[in-house]
């Protein structure tokens, strides 16, 4: 055997270090790799679940102003009043507040103080569901009234409608606290009619109780189911331009007319509420 050739395990010993460097270094540029990944990952699947809850998530901003404040059929109010009015929506559910607010003396029910004076604060929750051309809700209001004598109560309601020429619903409404018992049922035609930038929304509502509610609500003893008021509506909404076309600025005109039918209600109905109404308001709406 020659003295001079080479043994190729002690050749290769050398080179065995610079090897396993190698490998450690591929492994640890996979890892770091991996490592980096994982954050960008996380930035994509929360961008898109960001994107998901954008696309169902909204909001309404109203800002209302009246000459008076009727509810179904009776004055609550006879001056001037601010009814601020915010929503958000997800899906189908959607969380609301909604404010009555005096921009006169305070007066009435155990009202006190000067203005501004809010004497009525609603907050609701709605789930609507939408198939085809219908709809059905079904909610839950709780009426809080600062500032006055009267107690809180509350009511849940279920609702339908149909999306077709002149948009008919029927809306229930049951008292279940305060007033319990109390039934209020509310139809309802309404139709948009598009004219330049203009809406042009006339409307119609007709309301119908049991003696619970009516007595409840107008003082004079009811002992039957009756009509409770009628109510004749016209909006008109301009959409703004400029920086409020993105965030779909309305402005609104509202005229309205209010009727209590019931002769019963008429006769005994008592001073400051009125047995017919005209009440009109401008007022802006935001979505987002």
């Amino acid at each position: 055997m020659s003295i001079f050739k080479s043994d190729p395990i002690q050749t290769l010993t050398p080179f065995r270090p610079l090897e396993s460097m190698w490998r450690k270094s591929r492994l640890f540029l996979a890892v770091l790799m991996s490592i980096s990944l994982i954050p960008t990952a996380s930035n994509v699947a929360s961008a898109q679940l960001l994107s998901k809850i954008h696309k169902d998530l909204s909001a309404s901003v109203t800002l209302d102003t009246n000459t008076s404040y009727i509810f179904r059929g009776i004055t609550v109010v006879d001056d001037p009043v601010f009814q601020p009015h915010v929503s958000i929506s997800y899906k189908y559910l959607t969380l609301g507040m909604w404010q009555n607010v005096l921009l006169s003396e305070a007066v009435g029910e155990g009202g006190v103080g000067t203005a501004p004076a809010c004497n009525e604060i609603d907050y609701y929750a709605d789930l609507t569901y939408e198939y085809k051309i219908f709809s059905g809700s079904v909610g839950w209001y709780y009426y809080d009234f600062p500032h006055t004598s009267l107690s809180d109560t509350q009511e849940v309601y279920f609702g339908f409608g149909a999306s077709v020429p002149l948009n008919p619903s029927v809306t229930m409404y049951w008292d279940v606290a305060d007033n319990a018992g109390g039934l209020y049922w509310l139809f309802s035609l309404s139709h948009d009619i598009n004219v330049s930038s203009f809406t042009f929304t006339p409307s119609f509502g007709w309301g119908l109780s049991n003696a619970t509610h009516g007595t409840y609500y107008t003082g004079v003893n009811m002992s039957s189911a009756h009509i409770m008021d009628m109510n004749f509506g016209l909006n008109v909404g301009l959409l703004l331009g400029g920086i409020m076309e993105k965030v779909n600025g309305t402005t609104n005109l509202h005229l309205n007319y209010s009727i209590l039918p019931n002769n019963t209600i008429r006769r005994g109905i008592q001073p400051p509420i009125d047995r017919d109404a005209f009440y009109m308001g401008v007022g802006f709406s935001f979505d987002f």
